[in-house]
């Protein structure tokens, strides 16, 4: 049979109670944000559809765009795709195109 070391801590300062109390409002805090967190997928895909919507233009125009060069599209079978970073990515450099431009 194995043992159990036990290593003996004083705190001075605080009463047992308190320390504990704090303890398991840092455990709850911790929980609250592990269910709170939903990490994104680092390359989500988006269909042309939702790139038109995102940028409000015309799916004309995403196309346009596309053959332009200004957005990346990816064929994924026989479905284009776009990658959501990419695209955020492109309305910035547009955005401050048009910007400089005025």
């Amino acid at each position: 049979m194995q043992s159990k070391e036990y290593i003996k801590t004083e705190v001075q300062g605080i009463h047992s109670k308190d320390l504990l109390g704090r303890f398991q409002n840092l455990e709850e805090g911790l929980q609250e944000l592990k269910e709170r967190y939903k990490p994104q997928p680092k390359d989500q895909l988006l269909t042309r559809q939702e790139v038109a919507s995102l940028l409000t233009i015309s799916l004309p125009t995403l196309h346009s765009w596309t053959s332009k060069g200004i957005l990346q599209s990816y064929r994924i079978g026989n479905k284009i795709r776009y990658k959501k970073d990419e695209v955020l990515m492109s309305l910035k450099r547009i955005s401050y195109r048009s910007v400089s431009n005025d």
